[in-house]
């Protein structure tokens, strides 16, 4: 192979311009580039082609927990500080009246940020909520200034009014719909951004979508471009092919489509981004031992802490990097000292949070208490930043803002979980034995090696219960155990040789093993998003073996050259851009991606789940109806890719009187395996209880609905159902009493009494109806019941007293 380093200084006997050196760094010896800027041009220009088919994404999986049932986000601005402050799922817990479920906590502030900026930009929602129209204070009116509700917390009751009547005062009739975009209380075609003839809160959470897309894929692209340059000038600078095919690699890699196309995967790509700019400061600072490295690495360490958690692997993989791509020392003694005064401080910190939970520490003493250990810790920081000129400043200068960020993140989080944790959704292991454990980890650590090297089929979710718990003797569990432990000795061995490979392999078991509930509970069995950070170090190792691999065959005369490197690159990119763009379509919303993934993953609960749901939701679509919003273009449609659709032949195959009733059946199907499989699991009897509910089966509707709240009484989703039913068997109820139709009444009360106990108008309903029918006995006892909720009903006492 060449010779690409730079000439020595006494052999360069031409005068040369500046540039000369590193230009000569950045020769190829297979791809035609002939300056720096050429390979950054084509990889943006790639990252851009492999993306852009997100654009028009709406919003999918986890997006509604982080930005639309995220009030903070939704205030915009004006929410940061809660995103500072509070955990990442603060918000959603709050609205599911629940507790924090996770180990830890989740602690992001930086995407969150990002996602209120824009939130400004789309329009805010000052409630934090969509639709909300609420007597926070019960003191009888709407207030428009914000207010204290009787829980004591500081809240809006309406997001805005229109004064139809003038009085300056606000109505409830007069607070219009977040989708009402001109404001004028008519549902109108344009008003129904995603097309699908339904006028809710899916309108206002999708209005805006493309702008969160667009910042993704630029974010990300300049994430791909920044690792390059990272490859390019430090990690393989003297083999430029390989710092562009791991470039490129990275940036085409199908397995990151779920971050790109995924709003929420925005904290995986600021984390990238952050954690690779720390390393070019890191090298910066090598070099010219400028102080200003030193600071710009620990901001950068600091936002890539605030990003995502992975960051704490820079602890290792910094002074890994300095040992092999750096000819550095690092004094041993004021590291060592510091990492020990930083790990004590840290544990107390700790220990005292675990201690008072679930009472939470005041802000003002957290913040005190952390102040006290940054500043010991900062005695030693102080000395190394500006005196000791050498690699272990910086490392030191990252254990000062690391207890910044710590000090932050327990003024925000529980680092134990509210509740026990025995919701098998949040614990995969809870019914596996130890041994089943062992196994279920290691075949998942298997299959993400899988998903590196063959990024097929892709699936969202992986819970409980995608594959059977294995034995440890499952071959793929054995062959899990096999490869880590290799790639672990591997990793090792070249590192402590200096070689390049040693820091890939080790970067991606450091990356890959955070995350495999081996040493932390993720809540999750795996994730393809998880890869992420661990493509790093696969995208080193490919691009380092390609190459060598074309390098041992010229030697042995079999003569690659760049054609041959220039078509494998060539099928690689049409390979992994046919998946790419597969997989952005699929993203475009829940819909799209559950449709689709249930088919490769008919035995995860949460897949199963959401894909009846979505069938239910879709019921109502106007593909579905063929009923048009009045002045919309009846050709036009959200087919959700070709994933909805109903032939007329499936319908009468099925014996359904309509497209309507086979679309809830379909729903109900999934469902039911989904609770099979999962007999706690809430959403499922919830969805159940609504594609019945949809049907007219009251029955079916009232035992699955019962099932949900036998096990989440709380659930708002529940209580939201239940109003509505409610009133809807009331309704039936007067009807049928009008009528004359006693027996049908009393059903119909009697009905809404199992669904609300205490439903003050369905007891005085069924009192009455039985009543006319002279049982007077039984109507005695619900017109009491019913004195017992309202002392104040003056005709119920006046009944009662003509009773004997």
């Amino acid at each position: 192979m060449e010779d690409t380093s730079p000439l020595h200084p006494e052999e360069n006997t031409t005068e040369q311009t500046p540039e000369t050196p590193i230009e000569q760094k950045l020769s190829f010896k297979y791809l035609p580039f002939f300056n720096r800027r050429q390979p950054v041009f084509v990889l943006a220009l790639i990252g851009i082609i492999m993306y852009c088919t997100s654009l028009r994404n709406e919003y999918a999986l986890d997006d509604g927990i982080i930005i639309h049932q995220n009030g903070f986000v939704l205030k915009g601005i004006r929410g940061i500080d809660d995103i500072l402050t509070k955990d990442a799922y603060y918000s959603f817990y709050k609205r599911m009246h629940a507790t924090d479920q996770l180990q830890g906590g989740r602690y992001r502030p930086i995407p969150a940020i990002s996602y209120a900026i824009e939130q400004e930009l789309i329009g805010t929602y000052r409630s934090g909520y969509y639709m909300k129209v609420q007597d926070d204070n019960r003191n009888g009116i709407m207030d428009y200034e914000e207010i204290t509700d009787y829980n004591g917390e500081k809240t809006y009751e309406y997001n805005d009014f229109v004064d139809l009547n003038n009085d300056q005062v606000a109505q409830p009739n007069e607070c219009f719909n977040c989708w009402d975009l001109n404001r004028n209380f008519r549902n109108e075609w344009e008003e129904d951004t995603n097309v699908d003839g339904i006028f809710n809160e899916v309108d206002c959470q999708v209005y805006g979508s493309s702008i969160r897309h667009f910042n993704n894929i630029w974010l990300f692209v300049l994430t791909g471009i920044l690792l390059y340059l990272l490859f390019s000038r430090h990690l393989f600078e003297n083999n430029q092919d390989v710092a562009f095919l791991a470039g490129l690699i990275y940036m085409i890699h199908p397995v990151h489509s779920e971050v790109v196309a995924n709003v929420k995967g925005r904290d995986e790509i600021f984390s990238v981004m952050f954690i690779t700019l720390t390393f070019l400061q890191l090298f910066s600072y090598l070099k010219t031992k400028d102080n200003k490295h030193l600071l710009l690495g620990a901001l950068c360490f600091f936002l890539a802490l605030m990003s995502k958690e992975y960051a704490v692997m820079l602890f290792a993989l910094v002074p890994l990097a300095i040992y092999i791509f750096s000819n550095e020392k690092i004094k041993a003694g004021p590291v060592v000292l510091s990492a020990i005064l930083f790990a004590v401080m840290a544990a107390l910190l700790m220990l005292i949070d675990a201690s008072l939970n679930p009472t939470r520490i005041p802000h003002l003493w957290m913040f005190i208490g952390g102040l006290f250990c940054f500043l010991v810790v900062g005695g030693l920081i102080s000395i190394s930043l500006f005196r000791q000129k050498n690699a272990g400043a910086f490392i030191i200068s990252m254990m000062g803002v690391g207890m910044m960020y710590l000090v932050l993140r327990l003024n925000a989080v529980s680092m134990s979980p509210g509740v026990e944790d025995t919701e098998i959704l949040n614990n995969p292991f809870l019914l596996a034995s130890q041994e089943q454990e062992f196994a279920t980890k290691m075949v998942a650590l298997f299959k993400y090696f899988g998903l590196s090297l063959f990024p097929h089929p892709l699936i969202s979710d992986y819970s409980y219960a995608t594959f059977a718990y294995p034995e440890l003797t499952d071959p793929r569990a054995l062959m899990g155990i096999a490869l880590y432990a290799s790639l672990l000795f591997a990793g090792i061995i070249l590192s402590v040789k200096r070689h390049p490979m040693g820091f890939a392999i080790l970067t991606y078991l450091l990356f890959i093993l955070m995350v495999s509930n081996l040493f932390f509970k993720t809540g999750l069995l795996m994730l393809e998003s998880y890869l992420f950070h661990a493509s790093i170090g696969t995208a080193m190792g490919l691009g380092w073996l390609i190459v060598k691999a074309f390098d041992f065959a010229g030697n042995k005369s079999v003569t690659p050259n760049r054609s041959v490197f220039a078509i494998l690159i060539l099928v690689i990119l049409v390979l992994s851009g046919v998946k790419n763009w597969e997989r952005n379509w699929d993203w475009k919303n829940d819909i799209t991606l559950f449709l689709k993934d249930v088919k490769n993953a008919p035995n995860s609960v949460l897949v199963l789940g959401n894909a009846g749901a979505r069938w239910i939701d879709l019921a109502d679509t106007k593909e579905i109806t063929h009923i048009n919003v009045p002045g919309q273009d009846s050709t036009r449609y959200n087919d959700y890719n070709g994933t909805l659709k109903i032939s007329n032949e499936e319908m009468i195959a099925g014996g359904y009187k309509s497209h309507r009733e086979a679309a809830l059946y379909k729903g109900i199907g999934y469902l039911q395996h989904a609770v099979e499989l999962h007999p706690r699991y809430v959403n499922g009897f919830l969805n159940l209880g609504l594609a019945n509910y949809k049907l007219g089966k009251d029955f079916e509707t009232m035992l699955y609905w019962k099932l949900a709240e036998r096990l989440y009484p709380n659930n708002p989703y529940l209580n939201n159902y239940y109003s509505v039913y409610s009133n809807n068997l009331k309704t039936r109820g007067a009807a049928a009493f009008e009528r004359g139709a006693l027996d049908t009444a009393v059903a119909e009360y009697t009905r809404c009494t199992i669904i609300l106990p205490n439903d003050e108008d369905a007891l005085y309903g069924l009192a009455g109806a039985l009543y006319n029918q002279h049982k007077m006995d039984l109507a005695k006892i619900y017109f009491t019941r019913v004195l017992q909720i309202n002392p104040n009903r003056e005709e119920v006492k006046k009944i009662l007293k003509t009773m004997p």
